[in-house]
């Protein structure tokens, strides 16, 4: 008679083969009474009689145990069916079945449950190279079902070294693991309904995630997710440099002191914005990040060029220049531009400034000589191109030295920029439009497209003026006007320091073509023709001809030959008398230096002294006449003296008192036979510092003298701040005094002048008797001039004296 579990068994019909029988023991399976021959095939128990397998569940594998106790015990706690998903490894090949479990309820005190396969076996080939091939982790996973059918979990069926190292656990520990076990925070992530999607879908998805590891902390893993029949495969990568790179990164983009954003490259809307962007452009981060980056760059202030700063708006309107250092990158998928922004508004400032210093006068911000000469050139290619000549005037200012000296620098500074301020408007109307620069700023000096103004230094200033359309008379004709029109304006007097000051100016006109093509050549013949104006009485204008380069090159070949006549020797000294008026005796001589020239002849010393004073020779020559002069008083009778001239620029020496003090005792000449003569230039040039210099030279015991007295300002200030020993009467004023009463009123009045004073005086310039009677009628001290001796060599002064 059949068993009643083959009584079981046989009503199941054609599914019998493929079933099993088991009985239980509080709640889970202990031993498969009974199997179909597919069931035990399977089990791999084939060798087992059919129907006949008698094995203890805890004989069975763990791949095989878990998923039988699993649904066993989910049938018997239901009441009802229940199935699981089971899948069995070996040699790297999973074979996947479903279990379905129906209690029993008759038959035994324990309920038995019967057991079948449902669906045939699938195999899926999980091969071990895969697994074993790559350091990334790899896990195979199987669904595991809730009661309503639905995934409510994954279990592992296959995993490799990756895995089992990125998770911190060994294989046989991951092995028939529930995933949630495993990784942690799948739920809390919602990555779990995203697996299961994949399941029911058939599709792929990738996401991170990160999980806390036994002795590491927390690792960030990238996860690739996809099935493979009816498992689930995980590949592992883990990110956690990446991470950190991009922790770094973002640190960096967020702290960064510069402003930074990233812009879709496509749509130009900004992705993210730091906050020191947000705090330099003024926009809140919502309004930033709803702008698209031509918002900050209209194109209205688009800058056309590459590598130019851009123009960018803030939010207040304020127009800032940056430059821009952009990057193209990949940001979540997307292709964007990593900008950072260097803001160079006040950079280009500077800069602006600094050319700008660069190209104009520091005190009264006119073009300069640097900008005056890329005019010039510019001026010179625009003539070679269409014809269009220019005009340069070079300008010296009148009488400004004794204005400087006399008032000091600050007035004298603020005398040049009133002068830059008339010269700019005298220039409006050579122009046909106003001045384009009252004040400071990067224009001034520009009058209109043709005319520019500019300060060359010192008291020179110069203006070019570009032709205007018309006939070269109707050029000229324009010049001269502005000639006239900068002489009158500057003949006014200048309102400084609560003074009325008077100068006046001298202009020297240069045309471009013919009298120079190029700008140094254009500049040098304006000099000259400036040179020409200052020689004709000053305040007024000489255009330049070509005789002047002449004279140019006469007065250079006249100071190669004078230097060549000092280092050669073949300067003298000659020697003039000076008598006591009074008695006629012989008091002195006065050193007089004389050049032959070898081919002109006797130079007359008005020609060359000043040719010494502006090439420096004036310096050395002063010094070698004091030698000669020195040396030969040293020859004379003890009662008498010698007299030599000190330019005003040997006064510039500050050695000059050592230099006397050498001279007098290498000549071994006593000090008080030394008279000194100086003009009262002397005086109005750095009053301080030369009176300085006089009172040392008195201190040594010298004689000091001024000369030339009533030719200069002849201020009595003068003697009142040094007491002179005497002063020396000028020629101009004794020559006339028969034709001039006035001439003879004034030289009486400075013979009284020194008797009160107790200053002696000497006269100069005398050539007849009637002259010389007059002097003596009005006590004047000492007498000099033609009719006494002319200036002699040293040879005839010995024998005047040898007589």
């Amino acid at each position: 008679m059949p068993s009643y579990e083959a009584v079981v068994l046989g009503t199941l019909g054609r599914h019998a083969d493929q079933a099993a029988l088991i009985a239980t023991a509080d709640g889970l399976p202990t031993r498969i009474l009974w199997g179909g021959s597919r069931f035990a095939a399977w089990l791999q128990r084939s060798e087992t009689a059919p129907g006949e397998i008698g094995c203890a569940v805890s004989d069975l594998g763990e791949d095989v145990r878990q998923p039988l106790n699993e649904v066993v015990a989910r049938a018997l706690e239901q009441g009802g069916p229940a199935q699981t998903r089971c899948d069995c490894v070996s040699d790297g090949i999973v074979t996947g079945i479903t279990f379905l479990a129906l209690p029993l309820s008759w038959g035994a005190e324990q309920p038995l449950v019967l057991l079948s396969l449902s669906g045939q076996p699938s195999r899926y080939d999980l091969v071990k190279a895969i697994f074993g091939a790559t350091d990334q982790g790899m896990l195979a996973l199987s669904t595991v079902r809730g009661p309503d059918g639905r995934p409510s979990d994954f279990k592992v069926v296959a995993a490799n070294e990756g895995a089992a190292r990125m998770l911190g656990r060994t294989i046989p520990d991951l092995q028939w693991r529930r995933l949630t076990d495993i990784v942690p925070g799948l739920v809390e992530t919602k990555a779990l309904p995203r697996l299961f999607r994949i399941i029911e879908a058939e599709h792929r998805a990738v996401f991170e995630l990160s999980i806390p590891v036994p002795g590491e902390g927390t690792r960030h893993l990238k996860i690739e997710a996809g099935c493979i029949g009816d498992l689930l495969a995980l590949t592992f990568v883990d990110v956690g440099d990446l991470k950190a790179r991009e922790a770094s990164a973002r640190l960096l983009f967020e702290n960064n002191p510069l402003p930074m954003w990233l812009v879709d490259r496509d749509t130009h809307r900004f992705l993210a914005v730091n906050d020191a962007a947000l705090t330099h452009y003024g926009y809140a981060r919502e309004r930033f990040l709803a702008m698209i980056q031509g918002d900050l760059e209209p194109a209205a202030l688009a800058v056309a060029g590459p590598g130019l700063p851009r123009i960018h708006l803030r939010a207040d309107g304020t127009r800032i220049e940056v430059n821009l250092f952009e990057r193209v990158l990949d940001f979540h998928g997307r292709t964007a531009v990593l900008a950072a922004v260097v803001d160079v508004t006040e950079r280009r400032r500077v800069e602006a400034r600094i050319a700008h210093m660069a190209h104009h006068d520091a005190l009264t911000d006119l073009p300069n000589r640097v900008l005056l000469r890329e005019r010039l050139e510019a001026a010179i290619a625009q003539r070679r191109r269409n014809g269009v000549g220019a005009w340069l005037l070079c300008l010296d200012l009148d009488h400004f030295k004794s204005v400087n000296d006399t008032l000091g620098h600050s007035a004298g500074d603020a005398l040049l920029c009133s002068v830059a301020g008339r010269l700019l408007q005298a220039g409006q109307e050579a122009a046909g439009r106003e001045a384009t620069g009252e004040g400071p700023g990067p224009d001034r000096g520009r009058l209109g497209e043709g005319v520019l103004v500019a300060r060359m230094g010192g008291d020179e200033f110069a203006i070019l003026v570009e032709d205007a359309p018309g006939p070269e008379p109707v050029q000229a004709e324009r010049v001269r006007t502005l000639c006239a029109r900068l002489i009158r304006s500057l003949g006014q007097p200048f309102p400084i320091q609560g003074q009325s000051v008077h100068i006046g100016v001298s202009i020297g006109v240069a045309r471009l073509p013919p009298d120079g093509t190029d700008p140094d050549h254009l500049l040098r013949s304006a000099d000259l023709a400036l040179y020409q104006a200052k020689a004709a009485g000053r305040n007024t204008h000489r255009v330049f001809e070509p005789a002047m380069e002449a004279g140019v090159q006469l007065r250079r070949a006249l100071e190669q030959d004078l230097r060549g006549a000092f280092a050669a020797g073949a300067l003298e000294v000659h020697y003039q008398p000076i008598l006591a008026a009074g008695s006629g005796a012989l008091t002195g001589f006065e050193a007089l230096l004389r050049w032959c020239h070898p081919e002109r002849g006797s130079i007359a010393p008005a020609e060359f002294v000043p040719l010494a004073e502006e090439t420096g020779l004036i310096g050395p020559i002063g010094e070698w006449v004091l030698q000669q002069a020195c040396a030969e008083a040293a020859r004379w009778p003890g009662d008498l003296r010698v007299a030599v001239n000190l330019s005003p620029l040997q006064f510039r020496d500050r050695r000059l008192a050592p230099v006397v003090a050498r001279v007098l005792a290498e000549a071994g000449l006593a000090p008080e036979r030394l008279e000194l003569e100086i003009t009262e230039t002397v005086l109005l040039v750095e009053n301080a510092a030369n009176l300085a210099t006089l009172h040392r030279l008195r201190a040594l015991g010298v004689r000091i003298a001024l000369d030339d007295f009533g030719t200069g300002y002849s201020s009595l200030s003068y003697l009142r701040a040094f007491p002179f020993d005497r002063i020396k009467i000028d020629r101009s004023f004794v020559g006339e005094m028969e034709s001039n009463p006035q001439s003879a009123a004034i030289v009486r009045a400075i013979i009284d002048l020194g008797t009160s004073l107790g200053i002696a005086t000497t006269a100069e310039g005398i050539e007849t008797e009637t002259q010389f009677d007059r002097l003596r009628a009005t006590a004047c001290d000492e007498v000099q001039g033609y009719l006494f001796g002319r200036p002699m060599p040293v040879v005839e002064a010995r024998r005047r004296l040898a007589a």
